[in-house]
């Protein structure tokens, strides 16, 4: 399974040609911050900074320059995703990647879930893992990610095979849980597998136990969004997987990243948002189911997509032209 231990070996590479390209744009941006003086009543701005050991006040005017206000707040962003690739860089390089006990129960449970028919009965794989499996098997650019999280979505009424999934996962070696709605997940320590279903409404809060299935899934709001267009895609010899369309992933990603229960998932949210949109806009045939789904949505719902592609250009500035695309293609 060399395919699928690819998606998860770490791209150092990755990360250090964005330390390259971050302090090259740096080397070029004014650095400091404006500083207001007031002289004989006249107000009068500074750029303040530190050279040589030593705080220099440049003049720049009775006013400060648009184009100078920009180039501060750029360098602002970039220095705080400079430190973020430093760190990934960091861990990338002194973590040790012990994978075969990861790999092993992976390769079996998409292995059994293709025996089984479970991917012909409308399941599948979201989440983290979905977008790593787009970064491998479609031409988009590469963006390292890790989880230990595998999130199946299950369509609900389901109507498909029958297969005894808790069974199953116990007998893999996995423990079984409950959340405190009563829905279940399993676990082994170094991977966790969770399943989810659309919520139906006000009235459906409980987690509903689907017999053919021996499983209670989570329900939670919006993810209906991710069964529109499902593609399949074939991940090795004898298996494959179904997975939502980029452009359901894409503007699922925004939509809830905003979200009170997100908390610091919602960088990464807008990170794969941002990475997959640059596939959708490029494949013609995704672009246009983009725009079709995007006309089906709430003037609420596109409200919430647009504070998310604005929150984008701080999450990632060296991306502002590619957030800025998306913006006039979600108008």
């Amino acid at each position: 399974m060399e395919d699928i231990k690819n998606i998860l070996q770490e791209n150092l590479a990755y990360y250090l040609e964005q330390k390259k390209i971050i302090v090259s744009r740096l080397s070029v941006l004014p650095r400091g911050k404006t500083k207001e003086k007031k002289i004989n009543g006249d107000t009068y701005f500074y750029l303040q900074s530190r050279q040589a050991g030593r705080v220099v006040d440049e003049y720049i005017g009775k006013t400060v320059p648009q184009d100078l206000q920009e180039s501060l707040q750029q360098r602002k962003m970039l220095e705080i995703e400079l430190e973020k690739v430093r760190e990934a860089i960091k861990l990338l390089d002194k973590r040790d990647k012990p994978e075969s006990s990861l790999m092993e129960p992976i390769d079996q449970i998409l292995h059994k879930f293709t025996e089984a028919g479970l991917w012909d009965s409308g399941i599948e794989i979201v989440g983290t893992w979905c977008f790593l499996i787009y970064a491998r098997y479609l031409p988009i650019e590469k963006y390292p990610l890790r989880t230990q999280d595998k999130d199946f979505l299950i369509p609900m009424p389901y109507k498909g095979a029958v297969f005894d999934l808790s069974a199953y996962f116990r007998q893999l070696g996995f423990m079984e849980h409950f959340n405190p709605d009563g829905s279940m997940f399993f676990s082994t320590g170094t991977l966790k597998i969770e399943f989810l279903a659309p919520h139906k409404g006000r009235k459906d809060d409980s987690s509903p136990y689907i017999r053919e299935l021996s499983i209670k899934p989570q329900v939670l709001r919006l993810v209906d969004i991710l069964l529109k267009e499902a593609i399949d895609i074939k991940i090795s010899p004898g298996i494959w997987v179904r997975v939502p369309s980029p452009c359901s992933f894409l503007l699922h990603k925004l939509l809830i990243a905003n979200r009170w229960n997100r908390g610091s998932k919602k960088e990464k949210d807008l990170k794969q948002a941002v990475y997959i949109g640059q596939y959708v806009l490029m494949d013609e045939p995704e672009k246009q189911k983009l725009l079709s789904l995007w006309q089906t949505f709430s003037p609420a719902w596109k409200s919430k997509v647009k504070k998310a592609l604005a929150d984008a250009h701080r999450v990632l500035p060296l991306k502002s032209p590619l957030i800025t695309l998306l913006q006039s293609h979600l108008p």
